[in-house]
């Protein structure tokens, strides 16, 4: 069930809510950061790794369970209209009640307000193009909290909305023009990387 949250989540990228508390990170420190993966991170950050998690998999609960509603009762245009109008404001709550900076990001945007954090970024690079599979989780010290970006594959259903152009355009083509006229979130395969759903968590 959390793999399969994970993937109905992709679909959700062009929502571009972060916390409420969001701060710009210094891209020049930040590239300097030690990073990790999941099973090598030290023991004091795994407590603020652990609130990261939570908020995240709270988050894509919520997100993929609204999501998946709209597309089984209204299909892909009402999807997209989620994303669009709800999806931020869920995205601030979980925030809040969490009290984690979260946030999405991708190598291809649909949703220019979703741009990668700095210590994010080069990750997020290096990645693109990749399938999910291929990927794992990051963990990154930032000094007074700790980042963490969980990959986010492409499911069959998230094609409806982000697959190949010819079969999304003309379904719903009018609809992200006019809600996302910088959509580049186009032409994903099942499996594909999809994108981070990322997490700064303060470490006490």
């Amino acid at each position: 069930m959390r793999l399969m949250l994970a993937l109905i989540a992709g679909a959700v990228m062009a929502a571009g809510a972060t916390a409420p508390r969001a701060r710009p990170s210094d891209p020049r420190g930040d590239r300097q950061r030690p990073a990790y993966a999941p099973g090598e991170v030290p023991a004091e950050l795994a407590p603020a790794v652990g609130r990261a998690e939570q908020a995240l998999q709270t988050l894509q609960t919520a997100l993929a369970g609204r999501l998946r509603e709209e597309l089984s009762r209204n299909g892909p245009a009402a999807a997209v209209k989620v994303c669009r109008e709800e999806a931020r404001a869920i995205t601030a709550r979980v925030a809040k009640e969490q009290g984690i900076d979260i946030g999405r990001t991708s190598h291809r945007l649909r949703n220019p307000g979703n741009a990668a954090r700095p210590w994010a970024e080069p990750f997020v690079l290096e990645a693109a193009g990749r399938k999910a599979a291929e990927v794992t989780a990051r963990v990154v010290d930032l000094g007074d909290r700790v980042g963490v970006l969980r990959p986010i594959g492409t499911a069959e259903m998230c094609t409806r909305c982000h697959g190949q152009e010819e079969a999304v355009r003309p379904a719903i083509g009018a609809i992200l023009d006019a809600a996302y006229p910088e959509d580049h979130a186009i032409g994903f395969a099942v499996g594909d990387l999809r994108g981070w759903m990322w997490a700064e968590a303060p470490k006490r």
